[in-house]
């Protein structure tokens, strides 16, 4: 077999990227707890305040009746007092949901490139739908004076190649908080698809999620619709694998 034919070959046997968002969120945690500690040894207060929880630390100084130099002072001679402390003021990994969609996106753009299809994670201002219709970058929202309450949640991923098209990305494992609101954010961004853009673009719904019965009622709503899928991070893998 040639060079040619052993890349061609490779690339058609494709198999998606599988991520456990269970692990990468408590490795997630543990270098949040393990950054926050190391931060707190080395006495650089002004750093740790950007890294921290700032309202939990808030709390926990109202509780022990400290400063913040005073307890940190007592975590530098105590190992247990700073472990347990730097795990309570540490930024919460589940709410870090744009580290997920980053994954998400790029573990799926290792897939879809080997089949003609770029995967590009966008910044949160990159692009955003407004509620007429249309997709504008923040550029064109300040030059057409169009406010942020004009306009819906902004796209995660731009898809360009063989398909064209957008990506509404979320992580959501357990209830409650921030995460209550995903399902509904999906069904509003859905419902504005079908209203208003054409079937020629192709919009990707991407939820993981242990949320099933949520999940499956957003997918079958809208299983009818030409330009949107709504997948997690292997089906859509799947999806591409299988069509193109």
């Amino acid at each position: 077999m040639t060079s040619f034919q052993e890349n061609e070959s490779s690339t058609l046997n494709t198999e998606p990227f599988i991520v456990d968002w269970k692990i990468v969120r408590e490795e997630r945690q543990r270098l949040n707890n393990s950054k926050v500690a190391e931060l707190i040894t080395e006495n650089n207060i002004s750093e740790l305040l950007k890294t921290v929880n700032t309202k939990e630390l808030d709390r926990v100084l109202k509780e022990v009746k400290l400063t913040s130099n005073e307890l940190f002072s007592q975590c530098r001679d105590n190992e247990v007092l700073k472990t347990v402390l730097s795990g309570r003021i540490s930024k919460n990994a589940t709410r870090q949901g744009t580290k997920d969609e980053d994954l998400q996106i790029s573990t799926c753009n290792h897939t879809s490139e080997k089949r003609g299809i770029l995967i590009e994670n966008l910044s949160a201002t990159a692009y955003r739908p407004t509620k007429s219709g249309s997709i504008l970058t923040a550029k064109e929202l300040k030059e057409q004076n169009i406010s942020k309450d004009e306009c819906l949640k902004s796209f995660d991923g731009k898809i360009s190649g063989k398909i064209n098209g957008w990506i509404f990305a979320k992580v959501v494992y357990g209830s409650g908080g921030h995460q209550d609101n995903v399902f509904e954010e999906a069904d509003t961004i859905c419902e504005w698809i079908v209203k208003y853009r054409n079937i020629t673009e192709f919009f990707v719904i991407l939820i993981d999620t242990d949320l099933q019965s949520k999940f499956d009622t957003i997918k079958n709503k809208y299983e009818s619709a030409k330009n949107i899928i709504v997948v997690n991070h292997i089906d859509f893998q799947k999806y591409i694998i299988q069509n193109f």
